[in-house]
């Protein structure tokens, strides 16, 4: 297992994953609705409008990588900060470590 103090609960909506009182207020229930720290689309597209929404609006620390292929692909914009550049490496060569095993 890649992360082994990982909870995983889904899929929420948005509002369900980032918003405790909106989960509640829907009855979403779980121990990742309202908290969730990664999120996972369900295509390139949705991950850039997802990563660019975050980046923008949110100013969240970030890493972005690929997976589902044979090796981690970083993935990175030209307008990404040096942190955002920097995490997506850092969780690209866990990724990779882990795949190894």
């Amino acid at each position: 297992m890649l992360f082994r103090s990982c909870i995983i609960d889904g899929p929420l909506a948005l509002d369900n994953a980032l918003s405790e009182e909106a989960a509640q207020h829907k009855g979403v229930g779980g121990p990742v609705a309202g908290k969730a720290d990664i999120f996972l689309m369900p295509n390139i597209e949705c991950g850039n409008i997802m990563y660019k929404t975050l980046s923008y609006a949110a100013k969240a620390k970030l890493g972005a990588i690929l997976v589902g292929t044979s090796a981690p692909v970083v993935l990175t914009s030209r307008s990404d900060s040096h942190e955002t550049k920097l995490n997506s490496i850092a969780l690209a060569a866990l990724v990779a470590r882990n795949i190894k095993k």
